[in-house]
């Protein structure tokens, strides 16, 4: 049963060190052993012992000193340590302590009171490995709940607020409530607006059903530029017309775009409304396609907002990002836009990252273009 475990035994007398190895071996312990705190050293960092036990007073480097080192590196500074020495003033013990030990043996010492050391200090660390997962556990439970909450109330608010629109504005309508056609007219223009808001956010919870589910969809179709591309960015555009965004493009298509037409869309759409949403009034929103004929196609969507912390670059990309900032986030939705982009583009062989740039954010978009004759339908 102990052979799982691993001790390793350091000290420069090798009558002891050998000693030391045979009794803790006849208990069914793996041993392994070093001649000095260099060796030690070097040899916890390749096995990654359950335990060391040290001699104190060594050459070049003493125990005290080596589990100073080690103390210093994540990999070893949680390992158990036992000092064992023939210097037995309380001062040398305070040191031992000081510098991380988890027991002090003086010699000369009983081979049975050393196992049962061994067998102490290992059980209090696996005690205490199993209150930190236990607590860790507890944690993680916590925020995991703390989440849905957030999620759950903010998808309710994303679904009310446009819901609310429609019903309101198709109430009025139904009743004639209105003095002219024309605020008939203003009326009928916000249900559709809020339609299509509620629509948007139908479809991100399908796709993200269909992804948790390995169906996204990768039939390669042509994309036609007007029609899936600049006619969607123009209408969620739209949302943002009091911020008055110049929005300009820059395509250089020299073979046609073939993705899944919905899904294509839906990601550009999320990577525009994210340019959009972060960008400051009358400031510029860029796209720039290039496609090539050696069947890569570059897309890259630049504002001139505030950026995103090179910290952030991969955190942003985490479903839920936004609602996981719960009442520190500025911006409402459901933080998939980035989710769902990056989605889309790894599955048709490409990537979505953000990059540096000179101002505001950017972030650039791959995908492998697969000619039409490779593809049966379309």
């Amino acid at each position: 049963m102990n052979s799982s475990i691993t001790i390793l035994v350091v000290d420069d007398e090798p009558a002891i060190r050998m000693g030391l190895a045979a009794a803790i071996g006849q208990h069914g312990y793996h041993v392994i052993m070093a001649m000095d705190g260099i060796e030690g050293l070097l040899k916890a960092k390749q096995n990654l012992p359950d335990l060391i036990i040290s001699d104190v007073m060594m050459p070049d480097l003493n125990g005290f000193e080596m589990r100073k080192i080690m103390s210093a590196e994540p990999q070893l500074s949680s390992i158990p340590f036992i000092f064992l020495t023939a210097r037995s003033t309380s001062g040398d013990k305070v040191t031992g302590i000081r510098t991380g030990a988890d027991d002090y043996i003086t010699k000369p010492f009983e081979t049975e009171e050393l196992i049962a050391r061994i067998e102490a200090v290992l059980r209090r660390v696996q005690t205490e490995r199993e209150r930190g997962r236990e607590q860790a556990l507890r944690i993680a439970q916590q925020e995991m709940e703390k989440l849905r909450i957030e999620i759950l109330r903010n998808f309710s608010h994303e679904l009310r607020t446009p819901l609310g629109n429609i019903m309101m504005s198709l109430d009025m309508v139904v009743n004639n409530k209105f003095g002219t056609l024309e605020e008939q007219s203003d009326f009928i223009r916000i249900a559709y607006s809020s339609a299509d808001r509620l629509e948007a956010l139908v479809a991100d919870i399908i796709f993200l059903s269909e992804m948790d589910q390995n169906k996204l969809n990768t039939l390669r179709q042509t994309v036609d530029t007007n029609y899936h591309i600049l006619m969607p960015i123009q209408k969620r555009l739209a949302r943002y017309a009091e911020k008055g965004i110049q929005f300009v493009h820059d395509f250089s298509i020299t073979a046609p775009i073939r993705a899944p037409r919905r899904e294509f869309t839906q990601a550009l759409i999320h990577l525009m409304d994210n340019a959009f949403r972060f960008s400051p009034e009358n400031g510029k929103v860029g796209l720039i396609i290039h496609s090539t004929e050696t069947n890569l196609v570059s897309i890259t969507v630049a504002d001139q907002g505030r950026g995103i912390p090179t910290e952030l670059r991969e955190k942003v990309f985490e479903r839920y990002y936004q609602a996981s900032n719960g009442d520190n986030r500025a911006y409402e939705g459901l933080g998939v836009g980035l989710t769902i982009a990056r989605a889309v583009f790894s599955r048709l062989g490409g990537t979505v990252q953000v990059v540096d740039s000179d101002e505001g954010c950017c972030i650039r978009a791959t995908l492998s273009n697969i000619p039409a004759k490779r593809e049966k339908n379309g």
